[in-house]
């Protein structure tokens, strides 16, 4: 089985009726919409209940029986053919005024439908937003992207479609049962055993195919997830001959879900299967009785035919439920996955008393800080020391010993699980995050560019930053001469996350839009890892001048880049091995040298 599936998170294991009660406030937000569908509603009931009435007449009135002391409803009309026309005419204008009562009915639901759809997506989208990027290893964008648009649409047809034939099955089932018992209050409960029967094999039939409906969206969501993840990889894909395996994978999930849906299907349309049955049942019981009542008098033929027309509109709301069942269901695991994430909290949600301040006047501390992605798996175990303002602090050490870790925690991109990071004495986590952020810049190794110009991109989309502000960027991270080939400079469009632009270039920018905000803490991840000797080297002469001023956390791979770094951590097995300045550490022989050498020996250096 795919991966996909089998990480997928649980489902909060919400009630119809806490579900209910979530949906309900997006509901309320429609207040006037919904009133003027309950009065179309209440319509369409009562022209519903009158048709029969006059149906029922026209019958009487064309066999020549009832009478005012025998109609079950006497309607006035003048006797012969101008009374039967103008009841046929009355019958007429009923049913016509239902059908437009009904379309306006489905106009207002389907305009609740869709506005609370909207409002849902937004909440989802807002909500999505404040979580750390450790959610998104749980939540691959395919996963991800089908919460947000598959769910929401599921949520759609049970907003609009489905809940407006719920609410009415439930108005049509009490008033077309109340007159009924009103006609012939002993046939009618000769049909109550059937309809309640009717009511416990539903809910038994809900709590079984629900199981269904939530494996097909698990899938659902997989297949998304699968698809998007290998677009995404398409060149190694290719590169690999990896189709046959991707296809393969696909195949399996389809056909699981296929398998799922199948078994769903069968239940759903037995289900309804038996339903007529017995809809046909309770037609000819009442057909047999009412035969024998209309043979004695008891009954006329138009009577019998205005409780067959309630007979089968009493069946119809149960009907509706049957037909849309498989969509309630959809919508109620759909609502649970969604509600799931508006419900879970930020795993580093800020503090309500969170201080404005985040000025780095003396000290940034890391306190022996431990932290893991996965509780089985430590990251960091014990990491001390103390960043100075104005202090530049290297992280080095091989691939995988917690370097960049070290530095997303900085910028709290999550929380550390054991001890604590220190700002002047003060929690960092009692700061408000985003004026935290305010005062950082980030040099990323993967750089992410939006669609969009590159002064956008350089401004994050902030239309307050200056022009002339976005040129000094450029120009203190030497990437003046980018603005210069691109046609249009500021104004030149970039390619979905910068395809456009070579790695270095890419780079270069992002140095720049780190800067164009004057932060007083710069990081830098691996900033020069992946350009050309050309570019490394406009980098490194100038950021002697970018840092001056600065305080400054480098996490460097080529060694070249930290040797005037005020103090170098070696960071090896989630601990800091050694510290030290180059030279110091060179003179002690130990890991840092032996990395050192390495490199130097590759490049064809010396020390």
């Amino acid at each position: 089985m795919d991966p996909l599936l089998a990480k997928d998170e649980p489902v909060p294991p919400y009630s119809a009726r806490q579900l209910l009660g979530l949906i309900a406030p997006y509901y309320l937000e429609h207040r006037a919409a919904l009133l003027s569908a309950v009065g179309l509603l209440a319509a369409v009931v009562v022209l519903g209940l009158a048709a029969p009435l006059l149906l029922g007449q026209v019958i009487d009135t064309a066999t020549g029986q009832g009478g005012p002391g025998e109609r079950p409803l006497w309607i006035p009309a003048p006797p012969g053919a101008r009374g039967l026309l103008l009841l046929s005419a009355g019958f007429v204008v009923l049913v016509v005024l239902r059908f437009l009562c009904e379309a306006g009915l489905g106009f207002v639901m389907a305009r609740v439908g869709i506005g609370m759809v909207i409002q849902l997506k937004e909440d989802l989208f807002r909500r999505v937003l404040t979580y750390d990027p450790g959610f998104f290893r749980d939540m691959p964008p395919g996963k991800l992207i089908a919460r947000v648009e598959s769910d929401t649409e599921a949520l759609k047809q049970l907003f609009s479609v489905t809940s407006l034939q719920l609410f009415r099955a439930s108005f049509s089932f009490v008033s077309i049962f109340a007159a009924m018992y009103l006609f012939d209050a002993d046939t009618t409960q000769l049909l109550a055993p059937i309809l309640l029967g009717l009511a416990v094999l539903l809910a038994f039939y809900l709590r079984i195919v629900r199981r269904f409906f939530h494996r097909s969206r698990r899938l659902l969501a997989a297949i998304t997830g699968h698809i998007t993840e290998y677009v995404q990889g398409i060149e190694v894909v290719h590169l690999h001959d990896y189709e046959p395996v991707a296809e393969g994978q696909l195949r399996e999930l389809q056909l699981e879900r296929h398998k799922t849906d199948v078994i769903a299907d069968f239940l759903n349309y037995g289900f309804w299967g038996l339903f007529a049955g017995t809809e046909v049942a309770a037609a000819a019981l009442v057909l047999y009785v009412g035969a024998a009542k209309v043979a004695s008098g008891a009954m006329t033929i138009g009577t019998l035919v205005i409780f067959l027309e309630y007979l089968r509109q009493v069946f119809l709301p149960i009907q509706m439920l049957s037909e849309f069942v498989s969509q309630v269901q959809r919508g109620f695991v759909a609502a649970a996955r969604i509600f799931g994430i508006l419900s879970t909290e930020p795993r580093d949600a800020q503090a309500p008393d969170a201080e404005p301040d985040a000025t780095l006047r003396e000290v940034l501390r890391f306190e022996d800080v431990h932290f893991a992605y996965r509780p089985d798996r430590p990251v960091l175990r014990g990491v001390d020391f103390e960043l100075r303002r104005g202090q530049k602090i290297a992280l080095v050490g091989p691939s995988g010993g917690g370097k960049s870790t070290i530095a997303k925690l900085l910028l709290r991109f999550h929380r550390p699980s054991e001890g604590r990071i220190s700002l002047d004495g003060r929690d960092l986590h009692q700061v408000e995050r985003s004026a935290w952020r305010a005062r950082t810049g980030f040099v990323q190794q993967d750089v992410f560019l939006f669609p969009g110009t590159l002064g956008e991109n350089l401004s994050v989309f902030d239309p307050t930053v200056e022009e002339s502000r976005l040129r000094e960027a450029c120009q203190a991270a030497r990437a003046e001469r980018l603005l210069e080939a691109l046609p249009g400079g500021l104004d030149a469009e970039l390619a979905e996350r910068g395809q456009n632009l070579s790695h270095g270039e890419r780079q270069l920018l992002s140095l720049a839009r780190a800067l164009v905000d004057d932060p007083q803490l710069l990081v830098l991840d691996e900033a020069t890892s992946s350009v050309d000797s050309e570019t490394e080297a406009a980098i490194q002469e100038s950021l002697e001048r970018l840092l001056e001023g600065r305080t400054a956390l480098i996490v460097a791979h080529r060694l070249s880049t930290v040797r005037q770094c005020d103090q170098i951590l070696v960071v090896e097995g989630g601990q800091i091995v050694e510290r030290g300045t180059h030279d110091e550490l060179w003179e002690r022989g130990g890991h840092y040298r032996g990395l050192a050498e390495l490199q130097l020996g590759a490049e064809g250096g010396a020390r």
